[in-house]
């Protein structure tokens, strides 16, 4: 009471002292105590932390009593509810505060660091609302508002309450279930107001807490929310509300689990009130008669299946202290003891990094004292440069122009050839200018014997005597393209250290290395536990198998997942959430699934202003910790921590190096967190730059990556898309849930009461870890790529990421180097295209650069006409084994047997010689011939029936390794940027190919035979025979034959076809028979199994298949057709099927914004859309999107790709997308359908189009049938006018006085023609028309139809496409439009146009006129008609002869038709 009146005391003086303008007494007494202040006096930043400081503190109100009152800490000024005259302080305090702000500040303030305490406003992570969006909603809202008052009174609405929340599988087409609500489990009111991005109600249904507007609302849209609901009185609820819809996360049994997920308590009255819906299924009705026609395939909607995954898991528990939060210094380096007693080093390999010219391998090493393993940094100095310098055969007179220089005894000036031949003394001292040039100080030299087999031009292939030269990596560069008078070439002047290492040392990939001599180094050049420095390089090798450990040791393995989310203030994508699953000491080549494997986990999370109430406590709880950080830099700093910590060998992620690491890298930078360089094992004290997305790899240098999206793992994963949720389910046979990621400001909403929506979405990033993780260890990816870089010798993190043709040039390298041959220079991208045209140039005669036409690649595999149609006795599948591997060692096909012949651009194609029988094998052929041997001994010892499964697979990955590094040998020959690239080996490869196929089919005749089909090494026989065992007889007979008359090449049987529906080239469908006695279909190049196709096309197109191959008679096949289709019409109409089954996915092949014909193409728009929300879209990456209706709400026929969505823009709610069902029906469904019903007889392409509903005239032209019957014509000059003239436009003339157009006929039509004896009139006014007026409106009419050929258009000559475009696809003809398989064809061509020019001149041609007329009285009205106006039409007719000396159809050069002969 005392300090109560002592209050009271001093706000009296304080009143007193404003009313007389004086200083109060208690602040002259007291003006420094802190206690005498009755307001505290805080500027702007204050103030902020004093209303943070309340945010922080939940509800602080006293006894809550569970209710969900809760204060958000904001005044009420700030809330948007105050009177005119609070609006008006708050302005006029704004703008003293403005006045108060200093107008300089310092320098230094301007570089501080990032405020890590500043509280981000969430609304800048929420898309900003248009007026016409806001608008629209207010006026539902209204409008909703309305009806529900207008319908029946309802009781004073209370405080609403969120309910817990949990994500959904949402679909379209979704009908809603009945709801009976309660007191316990009241219904929301709200459910028909739409969702706002800007934080009212979160795209899922969620509502907002009770505790106001959060920041970044509206004032007037805060006001009208609160108009609608604001609380008139508080209602309790027990907590087993909650509690009951918290179990019921378990085990939902159908949609009203979703129906009833997000509704919010409200108070109600003693009756329940029950909201009738309509009841309708919630997917697709069964899309087949009651005869048992199949349907597509019915998805699951259950409970996402991964969240039960969570709990099977083994996961260690976190000790108390934070992860990372103590960082480790390099005192840990000198703890550890890893030398052997001999003072050697025994250290495994795993990666790399060349810097410098030096060779930093990382690795591990076993502590002796712990026994543990830890990782181990090596770096290899003094590596010298190794060039080989080719001395000419006769001198020339000068340098080029890197190094010029004027010799005068025997060399002329303009560079030709002398007749001395330089010494080898003349070739080191002119190297030794050459050195002295570059600024080279130390180097030596000496004479070799080496041999060079590469068909470069100039270089000798036998052994000659080269020049080498040895000079340290530390000295300059010299350029690849220096020579001499004495030397011509130089090779190795840019191989790198690395490559010159592994050579010289044999080090064939990761293996055991023994380090001779170490020095145990503390200059903390790398982030490992040890380091160590060899000067020599010779003391780093190979451990010999006898000696080395016959394990690897075991890794650290890591799985890493982000959350993003884009700040649409900053236009930049923010992390927010962070997941590390860490298994420590993990042999790859154990079989044991990763759930059984302890595994730790940590997963950071930050908030985007704040977390929702409990969420922190409700983490803590949790069986693996969630962190909570208060800004995305703590988060970050703790990441980093964490990794170094556990300090990681192996990286494992989806698109983690085209997305996450992208982003990563530019949170780190621009947050400026310390040790970025964490992320990798090599330390940077400056950030480097950042490549474009995809190539920074370069971060990670140290630890290998796994990435599941890369060019590598797609090689040995099957996919359509390659997501991450398409893996689970086709690996692992998980459902994975999907979220949006334009949801990720909803999941972290700050206004919920209840934590738990948050916690699922934690929960989806943490269980994406182990996602990637099983994954990788289902498909091996791990112990197969090791494998395939022991193979080839190169680095293990090329092989991870999709370095094959790096494969095979490495295997060749090593291979070269042990023979002792000098290997063609390494060319780099647009440096060897750049120096293949500079090469052209130069060979041109007086050496200016000229364009140049690029060869042609070699002719391939040699691909039969298939014998079209449905076969129904048995089909033998006769395939070669390794057809290109097996000629190669066949023929000795090599670089060192194979004779180049030259040859002249322009001429075609010249195919070597094969080698003769008596030269030594070659190095191509030996290497295959070792790989084959060695994968037989592999799989001779798979029969070991005692050998353990872990060995047995083992076993597998590694006769999988030696099968595609052998396969893959043929490639490097005919890739045309491969350091080993030989157009001829390749060309005769293929053509062996060819050969060996046609003598195969010849073979089969003679054996009475019928092969209906052959592709490249594969020939299909028709046995002719319906029994099965026949059928095998017949197959062994011919393999028999043709293996006879190979050395090494064999065919074996592939498989027998019961029945074969053979379409196109590499098209068929197949009914295969197994080796049990079952059938399976097999489907090669159709349209199902095209991505473009959606899934509904598919599934109709497979059952379509079905009927045709089924063997019943053809009109029950037909009937049963027409029966199922017309269902699937039905069902597609009325919205029965799901909205996934019409999801088109198509691949970018480059950058969506390099497209130059993007806006046609609908795949190219959608990425560009999502690169506008933020999301990621680059080339490599496959886009879903559906075709929609238009804003007006018709289909249209022309272009498409402004009405192609991502299907998550479908899946929001009240999108305002309705799915074009017509166009799915026309291009989707029955093009593949028409195709395969092609060899039915029954049914047509009208009657298929009737069944889907759709206009059966507008398909009843064109049938398939006739499109390829043969057009005959005569000579163009023998064509009646009447035929030739058919199509052309009349020349219409515009009379200037009376404004009435009219044709202009022909002399010898009396009725059309306006021309008379005293000159041309307007038969509208008879009025005289002016010559030059006809010639100008002449010229006008051919320059209008120039125009319209030279605009281009083309239409596509499949009706039910209808395409009509400017743009012409890399395939020339061929319609560009998905799904089409039309040719393209100019809509006005350049006939047309001929035709229409000789139109116009045959209107001028008396002669011609005098011809029709003969023998007729017309013919002295004409005569006379051409006497006085010949003036005229000789005019006009120049105009028209002017155009058509222009005209290429006009002219025949007979010079260049015949200039082959010569005279």
């Amino acid at each position: 009471m005392a300090s109560r009146a002592k209050k009271l005391d001093r706000l009296a003086e304080l009143k007193a002292a404003r009313q007389g303008a004086a200083r109060s007494k208690q602040y002259r007494e007291t003006e420094d105590a802190d206690d005498g202040k009755i307001y505290d006096e805080l500027d702007e930043d204050q103030y902020k932390a004093v209303v943070k400081g309340r945010l922080q503190r939940d509800d602080f109100i006293e006894d809550d009593d569970g209710g969900g009152y809760a204060d958000n800490g904001m005044d009420d000024w700030e809330r948007g509810e105050g009177s005119g005259d609070e609006e008006d302080w708050e302005e006029d305090y704004a703008r003293r505060r403005k006045d108060k702000k200093p107008k300089k500040k310092d320098k230094k303030e301007k570089k501080a660091k990032p405020d890590v305490d500043a509280t981000p406003d969430i609304s800048a992570y929420r898309p900003v609302i248009n007026e016409e969006k806001e608008s629209d909603f207010m006026a539902s809202l209204l409008q909703s508002m309305e009806a529900g008052s207008a319908s029946a009174p309802r009781p004073r609405p209370a405080k609403r309450k969120s309910g817990p929340t949990a994500p959904t599988n949402f679909t379209a087409h979704r009908r809603p279930q009945p709801v009976i609500a309660s007191s316990s489990d009241p219904v929301d009111p709200y459910s028909d107001v739409p969702s706002l991005s800007s934080g009212m109600r979160n795209r899922r249904g969620a509502h907002p807490s009770s505790d106001g507007a959060p920041d970044g609302w509206g004032n007037d849209l805060t006001a009208d929310l609160e108009n609608i609901g604001s609380p008139a009185k508080k209602a309790r609820f027990e907590s087993t509300a909650v509690t009951s819809k918290l179990n019921d996360l378990t085990m939902p049994d159908d949609d009203s689990f979703y129906d009833n997920f997000y509704q919010d308590d409200m108070p109600m009255d003693d009756e329940p009130i029950i909201v009738k819906k309509e009841e309708h299924e919630s997917r697709l009705p069964p899309l087949k008669p009651v005869d048992n026609l199949p349907r597509p395939a019915k998805k699951e909607s259950a409970f996402p299946s991964w969240l039960s995954v969570q709990d099977t898991l083994n996961v260690k528990a976190e000790s108390d202290d934070t992860i990372g939060s103590a960082a480790v210094g390099n005192s840990a380096i000198s703890k550890v003891s890893a030398l052997e007693q001999d003072g050697s080093l025994r250290f495994f390999w795993l990666d790399y990094l060349e810097n410098d010219g030096k060779v930093y391998f990382v690795g591990k090493v076993m502590d002796k004292p712990t026994g543990k393993w830890v990782s181990c940094c090596v770096t290899v100095e003094n590596i010298e440069r190794n060039l080989f310098v080719l001395k000419r055969d006769r001198k020339v007179g000068r340098y080029n122009k890197q190094f010029p220089r004027k010799f005068s005894h025997c060399c002329t000036e303009d560079g030709e050839e002398t007749d001395e031949t330089p010494t080898n003394a003349e070739v080191f001292q002119d190297f030794d200018y050459v050195r002295r040039k570059a600024g080279i100080q130390k180097w030596s030299a000496k004479f070799v014997k080496r041999r060079y087999a590469f068909g470069e031009p100039g270089v000798p292939t036998e052994e000659t005597e080269w020049m080498k030269v040895v000079y340290g990596f530390d000295e300059p560069q010299i350029p690849m393209d220096v020579s001499g008078p004495s030397f011509s070439r130089v090779f190795g002047t840019n191989t790198s250290a690395f490559e010159l290492l592994v050579l010289k040392r044999k080090i064939m990939g990761p293996c055991w290395l023994q380090v001779k001599e170490p020095t145990i180094s503390h200059t903390g050049v790398s982030w490992c536990k040890l380091e160590v420095v060899v000067s020599n390089p010779k003391d780093i090798n190979p451990e010999p198998d006898s000696t080395a450990p016959k394990e690897l040791p075991p890794l650290t393995m890591m799985s890493v997942s982000f959350r993003t989310i884009v700040n649409h203030k900053e236009n930049k994508r923010e992390i927010v959430c962070a997941t590390l699953r860490t298994w420590e000491n993990v042999n790859i080549d154990d079989p044991t699934p990763p759930e059984k494997l302890p595994s730790s986990v940590h997963t950071i999370v930050r908030p985007l202003d704040r977390f929702p109430v409990g969420f922190e406590n409700k983490a803590r709880s949790e069986k693996s910790k969630i962190i909570t950080m208060k800004n995305e830099r703590m988060l970050l700093g703790n990441l980093l921590a964490t990794i170094h910590r556990y300090d990681p060998d192996i990286l494992i992620g989806h698109d983690f190096l085209g997305v996450s690491l992208d982003i990563l890298l530019h949170r780190l930078r621009e947050l400026k967190t310390e040790h970025f360089s964490r992320i990798g094992r090599f330390r940077r004290a400056k950030w480097p730059n950042i490549s474009r997305q995809g190539f920074n790899i370069k971060f990670l240098n140290g630890r290998l990556l796994c990435d599941l999206a890369s060019d590598g793992a797609k090689s040995m994963i099957t996919s359509t898309t390659w997501s991450l949720t398409e893996m689970c389910q086709g690996q692992l046979k998980i459902q994975r849930e999907d979220i949006d990621p334009d949801d990720t400001a909803s999941y972290m909403d700050s206004t919920v009461n209840t934590p738990d929506r948050l916690l699922h979405f934690v929960r989806h990033c943490e269980m994406d870890t182990f996602f990637q993780m099983a994954i990788a260890a289902r498909v091996q990816i791990l112990p197969l790529t090791r494998q395939l870089t022991n193979l080839a010798g190169n680095s293990w993190n090329k092989t991870l990421n999709g370095g094959r043709a790096e494969r095979n040039e490495y295997i060749l390298l090593h291979e070269f180097h042990r023979l002792k041959y000098i290997v063609p220079d390494k060319m780099w991208g647009k440096r060897a295209a750049n120096a293949a045209a500079k090469a052209e140039a130069e060979d041109i005669e007086g050496g200016a650069p000229a364009a140049t036409k690029k060869k042609d690649k070699y002719k391939g595999g040699l691909v039969f006409e298939p014998k079209r149609g449905l076969w129904d006795k048995y089909i033998l599948v006769m395939d070669f084994n390794s057809l290109y591997p097996s000629i190669i060692q066949e023929y000795n096909i090599d670089f060192t047997t194979i004779e180049r012949a030259e040859q002249e651009d322009g001429e075609e194609e010249k195919i070597p010689e094969v080698p003769a029988s008596d030269l030594p094998q070659g190095v191509l052929p030996r290497l295959i011939a070792t790989l084959v041997n060695r994968r037989r001994q592999v799989k001779t010892l798979m029969k070991d029936k005692s050998a353990s499964k872990a060995k047995l697979q083992q076993y597998d990955i590694r006769q999988k390794a030696l099968k595609l590094t052998a396969n893959s040998m043929y490639g490097c020959l005919g890739f045309e940027f491969s350091r080993f690239y030989a157009r001829p080996l390749a060309a005769l490869t293929t053509f062996k190919g060819r050969e060996i196929l046609t003598h195969t089919r010849e073979l089969a005749e003679s054996l009475q035979l019928d092969v209906v089909y052959g592709d490249t090494d594969s020939v299909f026989v028709n046995s002719n025979v319906s029994d099965l065992e026949e059928a095998k007889k017949i197959a062994n007979e011919f393999k028999k034959h043709v293996n006879d008359r190979y050395k090494l090449l064999e065919i074996d049987l592939d498989g027998i076809f019961q029945r074969l529906l053979l379409l196109q080239k590499k098209k068929y469908a197949a009914l295969k028979v197994e080796e049990d006695g079952t059938t399976t279909t097999e489907v090669k190049g159709l349209d199902m199994k095209r991505r473009e196709y959606c899934a509904l096309s598919k599934t109709v197109s497979q059952t379509i298949l079905e009927f045709v191959l089924s063997g019943e008679a053809t009109e029950v096949v037909v009937e049963r057709i027409h029966e199922y289709l017309t269902k699937i019409g039905e069902d597609v109409r009325s919205g029965n099927i799901d909205m996934d089954e019409f999801i088109i996915f198509k691949r970018l092949g480059k950058n969506p914004e390099d497209y130059p014909d993007g806006k046609s193409q609908p795949h190219v728009q959608v990425a560009l859309r999502m690169k506008a929300r933020g999301n990621s879209a680059r080339g490599g990456d496959v886009i879903p999107y559906i075709f929609c209706l238009s804003e007006d709400g018709q289909p249209a026929r022309t272009v498409q790709a402004d009405r192609a969505h991502h299907p998550d823009d479908l899946r929001k709610v009240n999108s305002g997308l309705q799915i074009d069902y017509v166009h799915y029906l026309s291009q989707q469904i029955l093009p593949p359908i028409e195709r395969l019903c092609e060899p039915i007889e029954g049914t047509d392409r009208a009657r298929l189009a009737e069944c889907l509903g759709l206009d059966p005239a507008r398909y009843s032209s064109g049938l398939s049938n006739q499109a390829d019957e043969p057009l005959f014509g005569t000579l163009d000059s023998q064509i009646p006018d009447k035929e030739r003239f058919k199509d052309v436009d009349s020349l219409i003339i515009r009379c200037r006085k009376c404004e009435a157009s009219f044709m202009f006929g022909a002399m010898a039509e009396k009725n059309d023609c306006i021309l008379h004896v005293d000159g041309p009139k307007c038969p509208a006014c008879s009025s005289s028309i002016n010559s030059a007026s006809l010639q100008v409106q002449l010229d006008r009419a051919i320059r209008d139809h120039i125009n319209k050929y030279y605009e281009g258009w083309m239409v596509c000559d499949d009706p039910t496409c209808g395409n009509r475009t400017r743009s012409m696809g890399v395939y020339g003809r061929r319609c560009m439009r998905p799904g089409c398989r039309g040719n393209m064809s100019f809509e006005y061509t350049d006939l047309m146009l001929y035709h229409q020019i000789l139109f116009y001149a045959s209107l001028m041609d008396g002669k011609k006129a005098e011809a029709k007329c003969k023998n007729t009285s017309r013919l002295d009205e004409v005569k006379a008609l051409l006497t006085t106006n010949h003036a005229l039409l000789d005019a006009m007719l120049q105009i028209v002869n002017k155009h058509l000396d222009k005209c290429g159809r006009q002219w025949v050069d007979l010079g260049g038709l015949f200039s082959y002969m010569k005279v």
